[in-house]
């Protein structure tokens, strides 16, 4: 038998929109893509004791399946503890402990009136681990609270209680000795990210200035160079710097405390160390467009041939291919990889050409060219640049979040999709790269309506178009300034967004290259402080 059609006779029902039943997913490898198939197993008419067993194989477990396994079994404590979970704020407290503390977090703890706040601790008198914090947040001088406090206590208040609260109630400078002892903690990393991507928090950002960056990592280092810099100390920034370049881990990481580097420092070669890196990336690509070298490597294939004898929309077919090469040395991926050397399989040829390259070889492919039928070149270099990050082309990837196919829809934005296109709600349809791709398109139409810079065009694609409205209009970045439009890159308090961002414009600047309209780095950034360019919430 092929090696590439192992799994298919198994799970080609199923893609073809059949019910799924139990010995399909008895016979699924543990995996994300097999938690997917029984979150959709929940949803049909099932028994309580199919929804059982069903549950008992999953891997990964998180509410979106507790929530659909709730209605399904008859075992006591999910129903409730799913409706618990899903309370606001304004139904607390519930006059049920039990239930109020599967509910309650510091952000919602935030939201409840006073005598509400009252009323909540009166009922959780029974838990001792949430009266800790509670205590914290009613007190007259929370602050005051909170540095008397066990870490436990203060990383559950700080990193759990909400931007409002933090920033009206916890805005005073910490002492050395405190931030000494939170430090040691691996929960510091996401309280430093906090206080340095927050414009309100100018008190904590200053007692920052100075602290000791041994027991931090990379990620938490850097962000104090970015402080520094906010607050005009480039001496204090480089010395961050140095310490986060030898920290890092990635190429891109290095490559990001290089650009940094050349801009306090101009007159170092920083900039020329950063054009020798063998990545591809936002940082590297500026270094060579001011130098005016060379790229690394980058290989867009093209193939004729057609089938391939592989099941691109077989998401377990993936999985067995991730498998096979795991581990293998160059010249097996490379042997392996040309079994790939197909139209319909660009992304996954490049995927494990890239692999067998060590990443030295930058692969951009353009599969499924009719996809872009219509498209202006900035609008087909955005679709690309987008699946790329999103899926390497990969037509049955998905993710633990259940975003699916090329594009990595999630199935709630399908289904809203589906209604505007007036086509018929099919998970399954979205393992086809050309109906994927298409969904993505009708959903960019309505994302630039309000943004049309890619950097916010990615912003708005992975985090949503209301957290972009909230980062370009509560967050005070993408202002003139110094280091901009730069720092604000920088200083995106979404982690997922803040990388996401800017590897989608660099595979956009790559792409406009690949589609005969080449545009340089330094004009695409430049804009961004440039509103009536870029968006129309701050042009209002």
């Amino acid at each position: 038998m092929h090696p590439f059609r192992t799994f298919l006779p198994i799970f080609l029902p199923m893609l073809l929109s059949a019910e799924i039943t139990l010995e399909q997913l008895e016979k699924m490898p543990g995996s994300y893509a097999k938690d997917f198939y029984i979150w959709r197993f929940f949803d049909q008419n099932i028994t309580p004791a199919e929804a059982d067993e069903a549950f008992y194989q999953i891997r990964s477990v998180n509410w979106k399946l507790i929530h659909r396994y709730a209605k399904k079994t008859k075992k006591p404590g999910f129903a409730t503890a799913d409706r618990c979970h899903r309370l606001g704020a304004e139904k607390l407290p519930t006059r049920d402990a039990a239930c109020t503390a599967v509910a309650l977090t510091p952000y919602k703890f935030s939201k409840l009136p006073r005598r509400g706040q009252f009323a909540t601790i009166a009922e959780l008198s029974d838990y001792p681990e949430l009266l800790r914090w509670m205590g914290v947040m009613v007190d007259e001088r929370p602050f005051r609270q909170l540095l008397e406090s066990d870490s436990e206590t203060f990383f559950e208040v700080f990193n759990r209680c909400g931007r409002a609260w933090r920033d009206t109630h916890l805005d005073h400078p910490l002492p050395s000795g405190v931030i000494d002892r939170l430090a040691k903690e691996k929960k510091f990393a996401q309280t430093l990210k906090l206080i340095v991507t927050d414009d309100r928090l100018e008190n904590l950002q200053r007692s920052l200035l100075g602290i000791d960056p041994k027991p931090l990592d990379h990620r938490s280092v850097f962000f104090l160079a970015m402080n520094a810099l906010r607050h005009d100390h480039p001496k204090l920034a480089k010395i961050y710097l140095a310490d986060a370049y030898e920290k890092a881990w990635f190429r891109f990481d290095k490559d990001k405390v290089l650009f940094w580097l050349s801009q306090i420092d101009p007159e170092r070669p920083w900039l020329r160390k950063l054009s020798e890196s063998f990545d591809l990336n936002i940082y590297t690509l500026y270094a060579h467009e001011k130098l005016g070298t060379r790229w690394p490597r980058v290989v867009s294939p093209s193939f004729e041939k057609r089938n391939c004898s592989y099941d691109i929309g077989d998401p377990f077919a993936w999985l067995k291919t991730l498998e096979t090469i795991r581990g293998k040395k160059r010249d097996t991926l490379i042997d392996y990889g040309r079994r790939f050397a197909c139209a319909e399989t660009e992304g996954h040829y490049a995927f494990i050409m890239e692999k067998a390259s060590r990443y030295r070889t930058h692969y951009f492919p353009i599969p499924y060219e009719k996809a872009y039928e219509g498209l202006s070149v900035d609008d087909e270099a955005l679709v690309l640049a987008l699946a790329r990050q999103e899926s390497r082309f990969i037509p049955s990837s998905i993710s633990p979040s259940y975003a699916l196919g090329t594009m990595q829809i999630m199935p709630f934005l399908v289904k809203s999709l589906a209604k505007e296109r007036n086509e018929p709600f099919d998970l399954d349809r979205m393992f086809d790269p050309f109906t994927n791709i298409a969904y993505a398109r009708t959903h960019l139409t309505y994302l630039k309506r309000s943004v049309w810079h890619p950097l916010f065009l990615s912003y708005a694609y992975n985090g949503g178009i209301g957290f972009t409205k909230r980062l370009l209009t509560e967050r005070n970045l993408f202002r003139k300034g110094a280091y901009e439009p730069w720092l604000s890159m920088e200083l995106v308090h979404y982690d997922e967004s803040r990388r996401y961002g800017k590897k989608v414009l660099a595979n956009y600047i790559v792409y406009r290259k690949l589609l005969g309209r080449p545009i340089d780095v330094s004009s695409v950034v430049e804009t961004l402080t440039e509103p009536n360019r870029t968006d129309r919430f701050r042009n209002r």
